[in-house]
């Protein structure tokens, strides 16, 4: 091969190893139940969006605090959206006790204990992160979720988004940009999960 081809042919297959490829369809009906486990932040940050934290607190009009609320309320959302059973948030977050699981196999374990039916959907935020603070124009995301079944405490599908941008053009506050990412980025888990 000529050496000037070896490096844009290197390049192309570096870039397309690196991207989010789509998920894996998830083994779900519509109609089944999903409990959303608060998301498990591996950032190291709390990242805050607003006021002050409502965690343990959360109903269906709460605004959220963090990007771990933020979250939980999108994936309930896209998930009734798509035609499955949610469990509300306040009865997992009562479920969890002010815990936030660590790991799937700790995600079955609240289910299990709050006696709260249906695969559960754990995620552990990987990187979440805007390019300015005031003006976010991309927040770059890492996310990993996994889908669990509590009576075997055995994952039953997986997805993982490498950290990367996502657009966030024309929205005027942090807020309103972290929703576009989190609206986004849901929506990109639950692809698995069908129309």
């Amino acid at each position: 091969m000529n050496t000037r081809l070896r490096l844009p042919a290197f390049l192309l297959f570096f870039a397309a190893s690196c991207a989010t490829t789509a998920p894996a369809p998830a083994p779900v009906t519509r109609g089944q139940r999903i409990v959303v486990v608060p998301p498990n932040n591996q950032t190291g940050s709390p990242l805050f969006i607003a006021g002050a934290s409502s965690f343990g607190r959360p109903g269906a009009d709460a605004e959220p605090a963090t990007v771990d609320e933020l979250l939980v309320r999108e994936a309930n959302r896209q998930l009734a959206d798509r035609g499955f059973r949610v469990t509300p948030a306040p009865l997992v977050y009562a479920a969890a006790e002010g815990h936030v699981p660590r790991t799937p196999h700790a995600a079955a374990e609240i289910a299990v204990h709050g006696k709260l039916e249906g695969l559960v959907l754990y995620m552990e935020i990987v990187h979440w992160e805007p390019d300015d603070p005031l003006h976010a124009k991309h927040v770059f995301v890492g996310l990993a979720a996994s889908l669990v079944d509590p009576p075997t405490r055995s994952v039953v599908w997986d997805f993982y988004r490498q950290p990367e941008a996502v657009a966030t053009p024309g929205e005027l506050t942090l807020m309103d940009a972290y929703e576009s990412a989190a609206r986004q980025v849901i929506a990109q888990v639950l692809d698995g999960f069908g129309p």
